[in-house]
């Protein structure tokens, strides 16, 4: 674990590094001082209605194992944020689990395994955005042969969605077929590994049952994802950067793809580098990108931060009895 954390400390350094060596400050200081901070607020106020989103998304996920409220939910939810951007490990995950099982006195394994679900319909959604934003690219200064190639990339990441997504419903509406299936296809040692993860946490996949809630699960991801974007383009008005949704879009793609990489709490360095990566494809001066990214990650961080942590507070939990119960998982699960 300790091996881990030193290893994301190192990795957002020389992220930190490459997001700010050569950047002129006073570019940086000046775009910061120009900014037009009104422009935050519906920011803000589409990146909350987001979290709301995600608390009813997951609402459903439950209640094939249990009913749950929107309240608890939220509450575990901004939980979660908290920790990942204070807690190394993004230990957020299973805090989140670990709040709402507690809360809501369910198993703690039902409780992870409908996180795992909601992360994969984030990655889905996540590869349909890839598919969409490739068309969104510039193209005026991209090598055509660079282009083409993105571009066929685009139809690839479209396909392996497609396939993925169809496999899923398989999975959910014929379970042990797709398994036999599974274990013909697939070495004897990759099944296996395979098999223990489906049976682990195949409670969370349990509302894929209803084929009603496919099209609000769907719908729900769908605006969920469009309100990040949202987010991303509220901000761009905020530096007066004549950007089009778009380019919110491809930003929202590559900063998330950074976000993939371990780093230190928060996805310090590797956030401010993505962004500002991103905002080069459209020709942005790197001070006023670095300005941006800054102001972008403190927004998505620190308010939530603090609402998380109240929820700590008030629901008395203690991070040591997180650990504990974490360690206890991971060792039920070896030993299963």
């Amino acid at each position: 674990m300790k091996l881990k954390i030193a290893v994301g400390l190192v990795i957002s350094i020389v992220f930190v590094y490459l997001a700010f060596v050569n950047v002129n400050f006073n570019e940086v200081l000046d775009a910061l001082k120009r900014a037009n901070y009104l422009w935050l607020l519906p920011a803000v106020l589409a990146m909350v209605l987001s979290h709301f989103l995600r608390a009813v998304r997951w609402h459903y996920i439950f209640e094939p194992i249990k009913p749950i409220k929107l309240g608890p939910l939220f509450s575990a939810l901004m939980i979660g944020y908290a920790a990942n951007n204070i807690f190394p490990l993004r230990m957020g995950e299973f805090l989140r689990a670990y709040a709402i099982a507690k809360s809501q006195k369910i198993s703690k394994t039902s409780s992870f395994a409908t996180i795992i679900v909601d992360r994969l319909l984030d990655i889905l959604a996540l590869l349909v955005l890839m598919a969409v934003s490739v068309y969104f690219l510039p193209t005026q200064e991209t090598d055509g042969g660079i282009f083409m190639l993105v571009k066929k990339g685009g139809y690839i990441i479209s396909a392996g969605t497609v396939g993925v997504i169809v496999f899923m419903v398989l999975l959910m509406e014929r379970t042990e077929e797709t398994m036999k299936i599974l274990q013909r296809l697939l070495p004897h040692k990759l099944f296996e590994l395979i098999d223990k993860v489906v049976r682990s946490f195949i409670d969370g996949f349990l509302a894929f049952k209803k084929a009603e809630h496919y099209l609000a699960i769907t719908g729900l991801s769908i605006a969920i994802w469009l309100l990040y974007a949202l987010v991303v383009y509220f901000s761009f008005f905020a530096f007066a950067f004549d950007l089009g949704f778009g380019a919110s879009l491809v930003t929202l793609v590559i900063i998330s793809l950074g976000l993939m990489i371990p780093s230190s709490p928060g996805f310090i360095g590797t956030y401010h580098w993505f962004c500002k990566a991103s905002l080069a494809l459209y020709g942005i001066p790197e001070g006023a990108a670095v300005s941006f990214a800054v102001i972008s990650h403190a927004m998505n961080t620190l308010p939530f931060t603090v609402i998380g942590l109240s929820y700590f507070w008030k629901e008395n939990l203690r991070f040591s009895d997180a650990v504990s119960e974490k360690k206890a998982v991971e060792h039920a699960e070896k030993n299963s």
